[in-house]
Parts: structure tokens; C-alpha cells; sequence
């Protein structure tokens, strides 16, 4: 018997449902799952291949567009290995982080403890409502690999974080974004996520711990009336898929089947190193190095300083727009004192913060300032090690203010109506001010 594919069976529903509300007062989608409210715009771009950086950079991060990139995963060793013998076999004395539940709510604790050896989490998870939420075990990092299209221009300078997700399959997550870049690899199962642009977040009641406050089963129309106009798309992958997740985007996502997958995060940068992804060929001419699909993660560094640097570079682009710019002392004093002083706004900070703030003022200066000018431009901002920031202020902290992370700089790609047509040339409006 013929199948109709998903996102037909979805888009169909969608407008059977509006048909079926025009002659009642209940909100369209009330009470019913996150996208009943109306129909999807469309499925998400894929591609059948990796880009090159270059095309990667300009075509898909700078103006902020989500993509699949169907198989890309296929020839990783991690696609290959990660069985549930194999991984007990040799990893199964590792300690992993387990939370109880498959459906999120950001509000239960984890389980006791913690922690379980991975070994028994395989032995339970088939059979108990938890799921495994951690970094990639770290004797694992060695068979993942990161993609041929962030292989140069700068992008593995800016890593942060990995995710390993692991469960029976059936986990929904909360309607969330997140405050970095990401590409969400399945070694087995299927997704399925509900993808809107950064644009609503400001429309949406967002909780303290960072995510929309709505049941994704059941969301209430009447008390999130802005959820109406929320347009949004679908993306669909499985096992050997990945898929690029901008900054701030807000997704859902459902999974389904025995399913592992890693994330990757990475900072987004405004200095793309175009000379890092060209060679010259026999004639001399410039041309594009040839890369390897893949390379091994092991070979690269986790910057979490990166997520604090990404503070002061916002700073100085949106204040470069219309004039030359330079971070002074005063301005890198006022951003430090936003790692640094009382999370209550309200609360003035003390004078041993306000000290800390205009030492790590000097300094910062002090390292980065080539040219005597007592201020930092981009690009001496970006040649100070990432350390430098994780010394002063820390591990990044979960679940950020997005409403301070959300700079007007931070949000390439941003449009009064975005227009998202997949089978068009992407907009890439604001590479200029880069």
C-alpha cells in the first residue's frame, strides 16, 4: 500500500483543523500539539552533500538558516560502532548523566545521584521512562567526527559543548532555543522538530530556565494567544542525518526508535578566515583547499571562554554599524559586571566586583590593544585567548537571560517578515556589516 509522506499527512491535518474551528470560538490548535495552530511553511532545506565552509558560512550561518544534510553521518565510526553491545563492551564502567522522564519539563531533578555507570543505564533503559543527557563520554570522543563544513575559516576555534542524547525513543523536548550554533547528528532513530524563527522569542512567555512556557502536547491557545502567529517549519531526520541549528532558533523535538544522537555547539564568530579555507593550485592561482569529509574530533580544543567572548564581540558590532568602533576600558568594565555582579538587577554590586571589573577592564586591553589606541577592535578581540574569559568569569552558566544574549548583533539573519522559501537563493543581507 502506498505511504503518504509525513509532511503531507501533517500539512493536511493542519488545514482540517482550521477549516473545522472557523465556526467555533475555540483558538485553532487549543489544546491540541505544538503546530496545530496552523499549517507548517514548508520542510526545512536538505542537501545531499556537506558544503564547503566558505558556502556553509555564507549560504546557512550568516543568514541564519537551518538545514539537513541527508547522510552526512553514514561514515562516521560512531554511525558504525555504537551499538548497545559494543558500548557496554567497552564503556560500560563510564559514568553518564541520567534524567528521569522522556517528556521535558526543566523542573525535576535528576536522578539520585546523578550519575549511573553507562553499562547499567543500557541495562534499563528499554524498559524505564529515562533517557540519557550528557557530554560525549570521553574515551567515545575518539570514534565521533566533525563535518567538512566546518573544517576551516575559523569555526573549530569557537567550539563549546557536545551533547550525547540516548534513549528508547518517545522523548519530547521542551519548545527551547539555544545560545549557540549547533548541528544535531542521529547515530539511530528518527527526529522530528518543530522549527520557528528567532524572531517570536520576544512574542513567547519564556520561563527562567529558558524554554516557552507551553505543553507541547497540549498547548493552551487562550492563554498564549501569540502562539497564532508563529510560522514554522518542519524538519525530519534519521539515523546517518544531521541538521544545523542556528542560534536562537526556537525547536521542538520528538524522537522515535532506539535513538543516539550528538549535538555540537560552536559560538558564532563575525571574522570569518577566508585565507584559512584557500590554497593555490600549480598556476599559482587562489583556490579553495580540498577537504576531508570528516575529521576526528580529538584533533580539537572545547572553548567554553567563547561563550563570555561573544558578549564583548556583540558589543562592538552593533556598535560598529553606523561608525568605526573601539571597546574602551569603561565599555569591557560594564559587560564584566554583567558576568560578575548580582543575577538581581535591581542589586547594586559590591565594591570588590566593581574592582574586578575595571582590572579585567586593564587587562583585557593590556593583552589585545596593538596599536596604543587604549581600545579593541574585532579583530584584537578575537586574537586573545579564549581562556582569558573562562579564567575571569567561569564555566558558562545553563540557561542564560536570552533577553541579555539576544543583541540586536547577535541576531544575523533578522527580519521584519522573513521569508524562508527553501527553493530560492537565500537572503544574505547583513554580510556587509561582517
Amino acid at each position: 500500500m502506498a505511504r503518504f509522506p509525513s509532511f503531507l499527512l501533517c500539512l493536511c491535518a493542519s488545514w482540517l483543523l482550521i477549516v473545522c474551528a472557523d465556526n467555533s470560538d475555540t483558538p485553532v490548535g487549543h489544546k491540541m500539539k505544538l503546530g496545530s495552530h496552523r499549517p507548517m511553511e514548508g520542510i526545512v532545506e536538505t542537501l545531499d552533500y556537506v558544503p564547503h565552509p566558505i558556502d556553509f558560512y555564507e549560504q546557512y550561518s550568516v543568514p541564519s538558516k537551518p538545514v539537513i544534510l541527508k547522510g552526512a553521518a553514514r561514515q562516521m565510526p560512531s554511525f558504525k560502532l555504537w551499538t548497545d553491545k559494543y558500548m557496554k563492551d567497552n564503556y560500560g564502567s563510564e559514568e553518564v548523566a541520567v534524567e528521569p522522564g522522556k517528556k521535558e519539563n526543566r523542573t525535576r531533578v535528576a536522578i539520585e545521584g546523578h550519575q549511573l555507570e553507562f553499562g547499567e543505564f543500557l541495562d534499563a533503559y528499554n524498559e524505564s521512562d529515562i533517557y540519557m543527557v550528557d557530554s560525549v563520554p570521553k574515551p567515545m570522543e575518539k570514534e565521533f567526527r566533525l563535518l567538512k563544513c566546518i573544517l576551516c575559516g575559523g569555526y573549530t576555534k569557537f567550539l563549546s559543548m557536545t551533547n550525547f542524547w540516548f534513549s528508547s525513543g518517545g522523548t519530547k523536548s521542551v519548545l527551547h532555543n539555544d545560545d549557540a550554533d549547533n548541528i544535531n547528528c542521529v547515530m539511530s532513530g528518527k527526529k522530528e522538530l518543530f522549527m520557528a524563527h528567532k524572531k517570536y522569542e520576544n512574542t513567547l512567555p519564556m520561563t527562567r530556565s529558558g524554554h516557552i512556557a507551553v505543553d507541547v502536547d497540549s498547548v493552551d491557545m487562550i492563554k498564549t494567544p501569540t502562539m497564532k502567529d508563529v510560522k514554522w517549519w518542519l524538519a525530519e531526520i534519521e539515523a546517518g542525518d544531521c541538521v544545523f541549528i542556528p542560534q536562537f532558533w526556537l525547536h521542538q523535538v520528538r524522537s522515535t526508535g532506539r535513538n543516539l544522537a550528538v549535538n555540537l555547539w560552536w559560538h558564532f564568530f563575525y571574522s570569518f578566515n577566508y585565507t584559512d579555507c584557500m590554497t593555490k593550485d600549480e598556476s599559482g592561482a587562489e583556490v579553495r583547499k580540498e577537504l576531508p569529509d570528516y575529521a576526528p574530533f580529538t584533533n580539537f580544543k572545547l572553548n567554553e571562554g567563547e561563550s563570555h567572548r561573544k558578549r564583548f564581540a556583540d558589543h562592538i558590532v552593533q556598535n560598529s554599524k553606523k561608525k568605526a568602533y573601539k571597546m574602551t576600558k569603561k565599555s569591557i568594565m560594564e559587560i564584566a559586571l554583567s558576568f560578575l555582579g548580582p543575577e538581581d538587577e535591581e542589586e547594586t554590586a559590591g565594591e570588590d566586583v566593581r574592582e574586578r571589573a575595571e582590572e579585567f577592564g586593564r587587562s583585557l586591553i593590556a593583552l589585545g590593544d596593538k596599536n596604543g589606541d587604549k581600545g579593541l577592535d574585532l579583530d584584537e578581540l578575537y586574537a586573545i585567548d579564549a581562556d582569558v574569559f573562562l579564567d575571569a568569569f567561569g564555566e558558562p552558566k545553563t540557561g542564560y537571560n536570552l533577553d541579555d544574549l539576544s543583541t540586536e548583533a547577535g541576531k544575523r539573519g533578522e527580519e521584519d517578515d522573513l521569508d524562508l522559501d527553501f527553493d530560492e537563493e537565500p537572503d544574505r543581507e547583513g554580510r556587509d556589516e561582517l
